[in-house]
């Protein structure tokens, strides 16, 4: 008796023990999706079906992967512009303070010596000249004065036929 009692409860143990293996509690396997028998028109659908389930999911990954690598290339390039960008604005302040400094060691120049420089005839020069001693000097700094100035440069080159006299005054210097 004991004998039976032994062998009954080892052979419910070992049945347990092989349920514990099995992914579900039920004896026979469960299918998600059932294959239809090889040859037949309803197993070339499904492996159709698959394979174009397969393809556009080989398609969209692709597209995925593709659209990191834009990404990527994208924020790139825009990284680098905008280093591009910092380095120029780095040089353009460098050249600007370098400019300020050139600019206030160099001495004011008098507009006569400008004239001179940008081609303009020696009566315009003399006139201007002529206004800057004036101005230095301060014997006559009233808006009289300058019209009388400007008439009587109108006289001087009315006298020479060089110039006509309806010409424009000479630029006024700053």
């Amino acid at each position: 008796m004991k004998l039976r009692a032994m062998v009954i409860l080892l052979t419910c143990i070992s049945y347990s023990v092989r349920a514990d293996d099995q992914p579900t509690p039920s004896p026979t396997p469960i299918y998600l999706h059932h294959l239809a028998p090889p040859g037949t028109l309803r197993r070339a659908e499904q492996l159709d079906r698959q394979h174009a389930l397969q393809t556009e999911s080989q398609t969209r990954a692709e597209a995925r992967e593709q659209a990191k690598a834009n990404r990527r290339l994208t924020a790139a390039a825009e990284a680098q512009a905008r280093s591009v960008a910092r380095d120029k604005e780095r040089a353009q302040r460098q050249v600007d303070e370098e400019a300020r400094r050139e600019a206030a060691k160099a001495t004011a120049k008098p507009t006569s010596e400008l004239m001179k420089q940008m081609g303009f005839s020696e009566e315009e020069i003399a006139a201007q000249k002529a206004r800057e001693d004036l101005t230095k000097g301060g014997a006559k700094s009233d808006t009289t004065s300058q019209t009388e100035h400007r008439a009587d440069q109108s006289k001087s080159s009315a006298g020479t036929a060089e110039k006509p006299a309806s010409a424009s005054p000479a630029p006024q210097g700053r």
